[in-house]
């Protein structure tokens, strides 16, 4: 190839990315329904990591999560014209993952005894991300991090979900399966547990 078009070719690839990089997600899941291939690569770099976080929380096998997280691109691509506009492409991703695991484990004989629960959501992330005055001793802080290994399943998910992720009541509801007030009141009593469990440790 002649160096110049080379170069030309090379400046207007950088554009494009440049161009992807700046649009707003729905607006870049839009162009992937009508099939856009740089738009799958830019939904696919804004949001791999996101994914494969979350679903190691979900489930301690880094390999399965990854090979659902790629399937769950694989899916997109090969079924774009089916799929519908969504302003809230980050809920949606993190629920198609969230069933792609469960739905992977169901029927995978061969993992009967792994649980997507198995200690999911390590308490030092979720302790690193709630307020806390950088003022407590080494003892509050290692009570509050007992009081977080003492929250269900879902209390740790749905602390994962709004501290870590900062998701949205409406995200979450989505993700989770549930309407919006049970969202809310799912946190507000997760915290109330850790707030009870916390202050009578003290």
């Amino acid at each position: 190839m002649n160096v110049f078009l080379y170069v030309c070719a090379k400046s207007v690839g950088v554009i494009v990315y440049m161009i992807y990089m700046e649009i707003s997600d729905e607006k870049l899941w839009e162009s992937c329904l009508k099939g856009d291939k740089e738009a799958f690569r830019e939904l696919y770099c804004r949001f791999y990591a996101l994914l494969r976080n979350y679903g190691i929380k979900l489930l301690p096998d880094k390999n399965l999560v990854e090979d659902c997280v790629q399937d769950i691109f694989i899916n997109l691509i090969q079924n774009h014209t089916s799929l519908s506009p969504t302003a809230n492409v980050r809920g949606y991703l993190l629920k198609a993952l969230r069933h792609k695991l469960y739905d992977t484990i169901e029927k995978n004989r061969k993992m009967e005894d792994v649980s997507l629960y198995e200690d999911v959501f390590q308490v030092d992330e979720l302790f690193s991300r709630i307020a806390l005055d950088t003022t407590d001793t080494d003892d509050r802080v290692k009570l509050l991090m007992k009081a977080l290994t003492k929250l269900s399943p879902h209390q740790r998910e749905i602390i994962y979900l709004y501290y870590v992720n900062e998701l949205g009541h409406n995200e979450i509801a989505g993700i989770l399966g549930i309407n919006y007030q049970s969202s809310k009141n799912l946190l507000s009593r997760t915290l109330r547990k850790l707030r009870r469990w916390f202050s009578l440790e003290l």
